[in-house]
């Protein structure tokens, strides 16, 4: 059984890990914010957790980190959350003993690279990419015999019920039973069952990894393929219009940034994605969706 601590477990996938793991291993969560998990530590902040919070733990996970958010301009703060505060909390628990240390990132820090393989460079365009970009290079540079340090760049997570972003944007936009814009959409995007993520961050655990890793789904899909999986679990007819060219020339200009979100690719090498550690993804885009579905339907 291993002995985990799981930094940030407010987070959606940190509570996805948890309950799913808990069982298996002895799991230690330290939160912002009560979040009701056993052997949980509600701290004020994580710059505080002494070096003794780390000792007797296999492997530490940090789930903390501050996303994405177009309204939030202070570029000091995400370096201060994502990058400064997971170097000390690596430093923290190499000093404690701990063997392996993971760290949440990225995609974001390839920037608007629609093809990611070895020879893409890192070249983030948000403070949150350029802030992971950071703490991925200094916690790689920590690495050694001793204590092995573990990078995580996932796609879009989706699935495990109310998964927050993009995809539950779709599913409440297919629910209003209006005509979209996505019949001629044949881009090609990874995305990550939530289940299958949590399940790769397991294995990094049980077999002691170390190095980049780029999980994702068997293969990637389409705008258009996402909508008709929604439209499907949802039961609703959907009409998906072609979009002239004229009109995807026009949002790729005013809004480049919703363009690259829906008829952009975002696909990742598969020599990359096939990890070192043997994953093989289990859970489908359907069952993600379901679950949302499922979830939102409740809620609603």
């Amino acid at each position: 059984m291993k002995r985990i601590l799981i930094i940030g477990g407010s987070s959606f996938i940190a509570g996805q890990f948890i309950r799913n793991y808990q069982s298996v291993d002895s799991i230690t969560c330290y939160s912002r914010r009560p979040t009701g998990y056993d052997k949980e530590i509600v701290v004020k902040a994580f710059w505080d957790m002494p070096v003794e919070s780390f000792v007797g733990f296999d492997a530490v996970i940090n789930f903390a980190a501050i996303v994405h958010r177009p309204e939030e301009k202070n570029q000091e703060l995400y370096d201060e959350v994502n990058y400064r505060m997971a170097c000390v909390l690596a430093q923290k628990a190499r000093q404690a003993g701990v063997r392996q240390f993971i760290q949440m990132s990225t995609i974001a820090v390839f920037g608007t690279a629609s093809r990611i393989s070895t020879a893409t460079p890192e070249m983030p365009r948000t403070y949150y990419g350029s802030s992971k970009l950071k703490a991925d290079k200094e916690l790689l540079a920590m690495s050694d015999h001793e204590f092995k340090t573990v990078i995580i760049r996932p796609p879009m997570a989706y699935g495990g019920g109310m998964a927050p972003g993009n995809m539950m944007r779709l599913i409440r936009l297919v629910n209003r039973h209006i005509p979209l814009p996505f019949g001629s959409a044949r881009n090609r995007r990874d995305f990550i069952n939530v289940k299958n993520l949590i399940e790769f961050i397991h294995l990094t655990v049980e077999k002691e990894a170390e190095g980049i890793f780029y999980p994702t789904d068997k293969e990637p899909y389409s705008t258009r393929n996402v909508i008709e999986v929604i439209s499907e679990q949802l039961g609703v007819h959907t009409i998906n219009l072609p979009s002239p060219s004229l009109f995807l020339r026009m949002v790729e200009k005013i809004r480049p940034d919703l363009y690259q979100k829906l008829w952009g690719d975002v696909v990742i090498d598969r020599q990359l994605a096939l990890n070192s550690i043997g994953y093989e993804p289990r859970y489908t885009l359907e069952d993600g969706i379901r679950e949302m579905v499922e979830s939102f339907k409740q809620r609603k």
